[in-house]
């Protein structure tokens, strides 16, 4: 395993060891927490605080002048950009541009096929909606033999859309409003929606690892061995984050329809961050102490919660069977909240020592600044090459999610933006596992390769030299290749 020290010589490409031993030149970090590199800058530049876990040498007059030609020249969106690439200039680097105004929103809901068929499915008001057993409150769907289902009953039409609830979110800060809900948990993936494999899912557990299923807890320690980073709970909050991860409704999210036309999916929710507290069924927070108290934890979004999968709990507001539970609210979903479907571990930390015997829980949660530790990572997937590879963008501060994800290979002049990967399961259409991937036709794209990464909020972070081999370290478990890209977003 490298140090952080030794990645970022590798980034920079730039660094002479004599002066790595003594302060650092413009553009490396220069402290932070669990920082053991550099703590001072060569003459001339400044360890400018970045963010909690990142301090970077810079200049006040080459920071002012890169950030406003690039503002000048750079567009968000599917095209390429006519950037020039040079040996000269900053390998890593952060920048801001205008927000896009261009909608990202996909299709809010499957229409039906031209005989009017949904399948097992029923057709409300032209949408296609799923069904449940009126006098079983449990049920999933309709198909029951016996006599105590009686009729089938749908939600309302409007609860079977998508996207349609929910604004895009284009920035976050702590004042975010507080939002009753309840919670649900599904166990553990991973894959999900996100495609950001075992980030995310991955704790080195502490007092928590005795309850944590065995088979992941054998995975994930090879896992936070090689990236121990991306098992540490943020310092800042004193809150546990790794570990718990969050699939909030369809609505929210927007649905992976298998009907929907072209690339539309926008996973603009992966890497958003909640903060979840468990509250008593009528919505009042327990206080420190009390009998059913549990601390607060923090939530990464790593999935979806599917209507085509789990109609029964994601299909928005009020499609739920509220009789199944004693809260007294949350049950019909206020119409500002939503489902938030959790991690085992995230659930048997809101109910303490690991238990799952509720199967769902009164909760409050809020929007938050993503707290991560450390840097942005790609996890870059075996098997690539200049022609083919695809990739996840993972452990983002600020906003939490990615807008635009570019690549320039070496000899290049032109950022070619990656598109979303859309070879998926059948078999579970709603996941599309947001990887991103090369355009097809558009290599080679030779290492070493530099990558440019916008947020909603209009930042962006490069590395010209991130991707420097298609070939996973020696250090990587197989099959995860987490690749440290050396910068970090700061809003």
């Amino acid at each position: 395993m490298f140090s952080q020290g030794t990645v970022l010589v590798g980034l920079l490409g730039l660094i002479d060891i004599s002066v790595a031993q003594s302060c650092a030149i413009e553009w490396a970090q220069c402290g932070g927490v669990s920082w053991t590199g550099a703590s001072c800058c060569q003459t001339g530049n400044s360890c400018v605080f970045v963010n909690s876990y990142y301090y970077q040498c810079q200049t006040a007059t080459a920071t002012s002048s890169r950030s406003s030609a690039t503002s000048a020249s750079t567009t968000v969106g599917p095209t390429s950009t006519s950037t020039t690439k040079t040996s000269s200039g900053p390998s890593l680097y952060t920048t801001t541009i205008a927000v896009s105004t261009t909608s990202h929103a996909q299709s809010p809901y499957p229409v039906p096929s031209a005989s009017g068929s949904c399948g097992s499915w029923s057709l409300v008001d032209n949408v296609c909606c799923p069904t449940y057993c009126s006098d079983i409150l449990t049920s999933e769907d309709c198909n029951y033999s016996n006599a105590s289902c009686g009729s089938c009953i749908s939600p309302p039409a409007a609860d079977c859309k998508s996207g349609t609830m929910y604004n895009e979110t284009l920035s976050v800060n702590q004042n975010e409003g507080w939002h009753y809900s309840r919670s649900t948990h599904f166990g553990l993936t991973s894959g999900g929606a996100c495609g950001f494999g075992l980030y995310g899912l991955c704790t080195t557990g502490g007092a928590d690892a005795s309850w944590i299923d065995p088979w992941i807890e054998s995975t994930c320690s090879a896992f936070c061995t090689a990236y121990p980073l991306l098992c540490q709970d943020p310092t800042s909050t004193n809150l546990t984050m790794r570990g718990n991860f969050a699939a909030p409704n369809g609505d929210y999210y927007t649905q992976f329809w298998p009907s929907l036309p072209g690339d539309l999916d926008n996973y603009l929710s992966c890497g958003e961050c909640f903060e979840l507290v468990q509250t008593m069924p009528n919505g009042t927070e327990y206080a420190v102490g009390q009998p059913g108290y549990t601390p607060p934890i923090i939530l990464e979004v790593v999935d979806s919660c599917p209507c085509n999968a789990n109609s029964k709990w994601c299909c928005g507001p009020k499609a739920d069977h509220c009789a199944e539970i004693n809260f007294t609210y949350g049950c019909p979903l206020p119409v500002d909240s939503i489902h938030l479907d959790l991690s085992d571990i995230a659930m048997g930390r809101l109910q303490g020592g690991g238990s799952l015997a509720a199967g769902v829980i009164p909760t409050r949660y809020k929007r938050i600044p993503c707290p991560v530790p450390g840097n942005v990572y790609i996890w870059l997937r075996d098997g690539g090459g200049p022609y083919y590879f695809a990739l996840s963008v993972v452990n983002t501060y600020g906003v939490g999610s990615v807008t635009t994800v570019e690549i320039m290979g070496s000899g290049d002049t032109t950022w070619t933006a990656l598109l979303h990967d859309p070879n998926y399961t059948s078999s579970r259409p709603q996941e599309r596992y947001g990887s991103w991937t090369i355009p097809q036709g558009s290599g080679p794209f030779n290492v070493p390769i530099g990558m440019r990464i916008t947020n909603p909020a209009g930042q962006q972070i490069v590395n010209m030299n991130a991707i420097k081999s298609f070939a996973a370290p020696a250090t990587a478990p197989s099959g995860w290749n987490y690749i440290d890209l050396g910068v970090q977003f700061t809003k």
